[in-house]
């Protein structure tokens, strides 16, 4: 099956989510959907077997990328407890505002740094729709449940298909009370997805 319009690539993605097909699945969704999804692949903390770590190696992310991310992390983890820690203070007349501003905007520039390490490493990975597969199948192994249903698509109808240049948007019957609308978006003379919400 190919991509060459909104109802095959749908059919496609359908396809491959009843038979457990990770790879084929991520490889139907635009890369829009896939960067949130593949974030949650990079690991922030603890990794005791280093699997995520691993993963990440395989497909491109350098160490020191990996090293820059766990850093990041830690420093905003640091800044969560003192802001908690200063909040505490505020309430008992302790701490200055200006001091709480200052952390604020502090912790504000941790969440971009941390934000700018992970893009880092996702503009690393060559193939996104195989590593996000990968860690998919990792999640689901080690926490017992991953980013995105198992039954997404299952059971669904595709209707009411608009193409307007290189973008479609349709109907996704779930059941006969109840559907959602779903996008798709073409490069390259091939469909993909787009079913996350923005």
């Amino acid at each position: 099956m190919s991509r060459t319009s909104p109802e095959a690539v749908f059919a496609l993605a359908q396809a491959a989510m009843e038979r457990g097909d990770w790879e084929t699945f991520f490889a139907c969704l635009d890369r829009s959907d896939l960067k949130p999804l593949a974030k949650m692949g990079i690991p922030l903390g603890e990794d005791p077997d280093g699997a995520s770590s691993r993963l990440c190696l395989e497909h491109g992310i350098p160490a020191e990328a990996l090293q820059r991310v766990k850093a990041c992390a830690e420093a905003l983890q640091d800044s969560a407890q003192r802001m908690m820690s200063g909040s505490v203070g505020a309430a008992s007349g302790e701490a200055p505002p200006d001091d709480l501003l200052q952390q604020s905007l502090g912790h504000r520039d941790l969440v971009k740094a941390l934000d700018r390490a992970i893009a880092t490493c996702l503009g690393c990975v060559t193939d996104l729709a195989a590593f996000t597969a990968k860690a998919e199948r990792l999640k689901r192994a080690t926490l017992g449940g991953g980013s995105v249903s198992s039954s997404l698509f299952v059971g669904e109808s595709l209707v009411d298909v608009r193409i307007e240049g290189k973008k479609a948007t349709g109907i996704r019957r779930i059941t006969r009370d109840w559907s959602e609308p779903i996008t798709f978006v073409q490069k390259r003379s091939q469909w993909f997805i787009k079913c996350l919400p923005k």
